[in-house]
C-alpha cells in the first residue's frame, strides 16, 4: 500500500504573529510616553531654580500645594516652530514660577504675623495689663497701642522697669517676622514745663526713639526694620478736654506693616 505524502508546516507558528504585534505595540507605547515627558533643558532648569528657592524658604510643616490654584505650574509640551514662540513659552514658565513664589511668601508672612498677634495677646493677658495695652488689626497693619503709664513717668522718656518687661515680652513675638515696624510717640496737649524737652514734639520723639533702641540694643532685633517718629499732641485718639481722653492720648504705638 502506497504511503501518503505528508505536508510539513513552513515558517513560525501562528502564535508568534500575535506576540510580535504585542511587542511592537508596547514599544510604540513607551516611545510615545518618552516623547511626552521630554521637557526643554533650559526651561526645566529655570523652573527648578524657582521652585528650589520657594522650597528653601518654606518652614517645616508648610506646603506649597495648598489648593489655591496658584501652586501648580502647567507645562506646555507643544513643539514651537520659531525661537520667538519658544522664548515666550519660557517667559511664561518663569512668570508662573515667580507668581507661585510670591503667593507662598505672602501666605507665610501672614501666618507669621498672625502667630505674633496671638502671642502678644497671650502675653498681655498673662501680665494682667489688658486695660493698658490694645492690639488692633487693620487691613494694612497690626497696631499695638501702649499706655504711657506703664512705660514713662510724666515728662520723661526713660523707660520704666515695668515697661521694659512688657517690651521684652513683645520682642519675643517680633523676633521671627521680617515686616517693617513703626514706633510712634504721642502726648496730650498739656504744654511741657521741664527744661529737658522744649515741646511735646521732642518728648514724643525721644520716647519712640528709646523704645526702638531697647528693641535693637537690648533685644537684638533687626535695626533696619524699625522707624521712630514723634507726633506730639497732634494725633489724638481721645478728647484732650477730659482727664480720661488725655490719658488715652499719652501713648506709644507699635505699628507692624503687612
Amino acid at each position: 500500500m502506497a504511503k501518503k505524502n505528508e505536508t510539513e508546516e513552513v515558517g513560525a507558528p501562528a502564535w508568534m504573529a500575535t506576540y510580535g504585534d504585542l511587542v511592537t505595540n508596547l514599544l510604540v507605547f513607551f516611545v510615545l510616553l518618552y516623547s511626552m515627558s521630554t521637557v526643554d533643558q533650559n526651561t526645566f532648569s529655570e523652573v527648578a531654580a524657582s521652585l528650589s528657592y520657594s522650597m528653601i524658604n518654606l518652614k517645616s510643616g508648610d506646603s506649597v500645594l495648598d489648593g489655591s490654584n496658584n501652586s501648580i505650574i502647567a507645562f506646555d509640551y507643544t513643539k514651537y516652530d520659531s525661537e520667538e514662540a519658544e522664548a515666550k513659552r519660557k517667559e511664561k514658565y518663569i512668570e508662573d514660577a515667580n507668581e507661585m513664589i510670591v503667593n507662598a511668601e505672602q501666605k507665610l508672612e501672614a501666618k507669621e504675623l498672625d502667630e505674633a498677634k496671638n502671642d502678644i495677646r497671650d502675653t498681655i493677658a498673662e501680665q494682667g495689663i489688658s486695660d493698658k495695652v490694645q492690639v488692633v488689626e487693620e487691613k494694612d497693619f497690626l497696631l499695638i497701642r501702649l499706655d504711657q503709664e506703664i512705660f514713662f513717668d510724666s515728662g520723661s522718656a526713660d523707660i520704666l522697669p515695668e515697661g521694659k518687661t512688657v517690651l521684652s515680652s513683645i520682642a519675643v513675638s517680633l523676633r521671627d517676622i521680617g515686616n517693617e515696624i513703626m514706633i510712634s510717640g504721642h502726648t496730650d496737649n498739656v504744654p511741657m514745663t521741664n527744661k529737658r524737652y522744649a515741646t511735646n514734639w521732642e518728648l514724643s520723639t525721644a520716647r519712640a526713639t528709646n523704645v526702638v533702641r531697647y528693641f535693637v540694643e537690648v533685644e537684638n532685633l533687626e535695626p533696619s526694620l524699625f522707624t521712630a517718629t514723634g507726633n506730639g499732641e497732634y494725633r489724638p485718639v481721645g478728647d484732650n478736654n477730659t482727664p480720661e481722653g488725655r490719658q488715652q492720648n499719652r501713648r506709644i504705638e507699635i505699628k507692624i506693616l503687612k
